[in-house]
């Protein structure tokens, strides 16, 4: 006869694994049944999240190119 130690740490690893994959599974099943509202909610709102990224991209080389500049 072959006995498994069981130990917290294996049993926290369990359930954090078991919610892992609940979730995993939550958020499949969810995509197949609400697909059709999630590809028009990702559409209306593609231009609001190029809006609100843009600056903060501009912003980000702007202050690398001055950093650039300064140690040249």
């Amino acid at each position: 006869m072959d006995y498994q130690v069981v130990t917290v740490g294996n049993i926290i690893k369990r359930f954090l694994i078991g919610w892992i994959i609940a979730g995993v599974l939550l958020v499949v099943v969810s995509c197949i049944k609400y697909k059709e509202y999630i590809i028009t909610a990702f559409a209306n709102n593609t231009w609001a999240w190029i809006d609100a990224i843009m600056p903060v991209v501009i912003m980000v080389f702007a202050i690398g190119y001055v950093i650039r500049s300064l140690f040249r």
